[in-house]
């Protein structure tokens, strides 16, 4: 089993240290158009499907002990899996388990008057995997239970469940689905709803599938994607009412190879986010056409980058419509086998989750993982979203900041350290404020 002890507050990427069997980050050679080419690549895994109400300037403020387990691919949606596993037939069991202890000197994510609170957190997951000969099927879990010695009315219990397959027809077609459900939280500071005695709690089930014809090397193929998700939430219903809400999102997109390693892409996009209070001026059409490119210029530099037109129009003409450009960009570049520099852009309107018509935004960020020796590793993030609000005079930026290192201690045991800051600055009064996170860690797997 997994052992770990943390204390945080930084980009839920920080959350997750590289077991001793898992290859480091470092290592993993992935092909951007098989792994970032569809609004999946931020999506497929809870975190994607279930953040799909989640916008960027809203991510910015998620503590890493407020995400949940490892949720990164291996292949189209199945559940990673790390450590070694438990066999029963032909089901392989691997589970984990992460305790966590730290400071957050800002809980609230208040200007003024903030909590500065001690925390322990227990995050268990597990991972059951069946292979039919070139499919794969997952059933997972993760959990996260998290207490604050000074406010326990923030403490909160997370759920995650998830049933995914991947399926391979021929060398041609593939097909990845996933159905799960969440129970979660918004994080302190992350919408602009007036700030409620308990943080606001909402579940959310949801449905998504991938089918991609065509085979690696073949000059054209092609990738159809849908994703379902019904979001409602539990409490404070009087500012979250106006959350709820069902979306429905479907993309197609066509790659076109002009270089052994380089091929030429376009999607079409649809989401429509239909707000369930029936007095709502909130729903909306998401419509996207992109143009892009996907590479692998040399063995030590991929990426993808996508640019295009995004019209979004809401039902209700008492909101202002978007018409402009947009675009999402990812670059890996590998200087060497165990140092790895991702480099991601993007820009888009978000729904408005308390004022203003909607929230463009605009998010950049950069994150450098090395592999120092066999057990020594460290990544260090930074990240900035700037958020427009519309419809209203409001502008404000986020900024974040980690540096985290992780020891291998033993073949099965992981120690690390890390500390974060997250600064928030905006032109209206009292919208404003920063919260600094130190984090210890210490995870063990089978």
């Amino acid at each position: 089993m997994a052992l770990a002890i943390a204390a945080a507050c930084s980009p839920a990427a920080w959350a997750q240290t590289t077991p001793a069997t898992e290859t480091p980050a470092a290592e993993v050679k992935t092909t951007p158009a098989e792994t970032t080419t569809s609004s999946s690549a931020a999506a497929f895994g809870l975190d994607s499907i279930f953040g799909a109400t989640i916008s960027p300037n809203q991510i910015s403020f998620t503590p890493s002990y407020e995400s949940g387990g490892h949720n990164n691919q291996p292949g189209i949606m199945t559940a990673r899996t790390f450590g070694a596993p438990l066999r029963y037939d032909a089901i392989f069991v691997y589970p984990d388990l992460v305790i966590g202890a730290g400071n957050n000197d800002n809980l609230l994510g208040t200007s003024s008057n903030g909590i500065s609170t001690h925390f322990i957190s227990v995050r268990p997951s597990i991972v059951a995997e069946v292979k039919n000969q070139g499919d794969r099927y997952t059933a997972s879990y993760n959990g996260n239970y998290t207490r604050f010695n000074k406010s326990s009315a923030d403490d909160f219990n997370h759920h995650e469940l998830a049933l995914a397959g991947d399926d391979t027809f021929s060398s041609r077609a593939r097909l990845g689905w996933l159905a799960g459900y969440m129970q979660n939280t918004d994080p302190r500071g992350s919408t602009d709803r007036t700030l409620s005695a308990t943080p606001d709690k909402w579940h959310a089930a949801s449905l998504a599938a991938l089918f991609g014809y065509g085979a690696q090397g073949a000059i054209g193929r092609f990738e159809v994607e849908s994703n379902l998700q019904d979001k409602r939430y539990d409490n404070n219903l009087s500012t979250t009412a106006g959350g709820d809400v069902n979306l429905a999102n479907l993309a197609g997109r066509f790659f076109y190879r002009v270089a052994p390693k380089t091929s030429v892409l376009f999607e079409l996009r649809e989401i429509k986010s239909d707000y369930q209070l029936s007095t709502s001026t909130n729903t909306n059409t998401d419509r996207r056409e992109l143009i892009g490119v996907t590479w692998e210029a040399t063995a030590a530099t991929t990426g993808i980058f996508k640019i295009g037109h995004l019209k979004k129009d809401f039902d209700s003409s008492a909101r202002s419509d978007y018409s402009g450009m947009t675009w999402e960009g990812t670059l890996r570049w590998m200087p060497l086998t165990y140092s790895t520099v991702d480099l991601m852009t993007s820009r888009a309107p978000s729904d408005s989750t308390g004022v203003g018509d909607y929230i463009l935004n605009r998010n950049e960020s950069l994150r450098w993982s090395h592999q120092w020796n066999s057990a020594f590793s460290s990544r260090l993030d930074a990240g900035v979203v700037h958020s427009d609000y519309k419809g209203i005079v409001q502008q404000q930026t986020t900024k974040n900041y980690a540096l985290g290192v992780s020891y291998i201690w033993r073949r099965w045991l992981n120690v690390g350290a890390e500390v974060a800051r997250t600064q928030k600055s905006s032109n209206v009064a009292g919208q404003e404020f920063s919260r600094n996170v130190i984090q210890l860690t210490l995870e063990a797997t089978l």
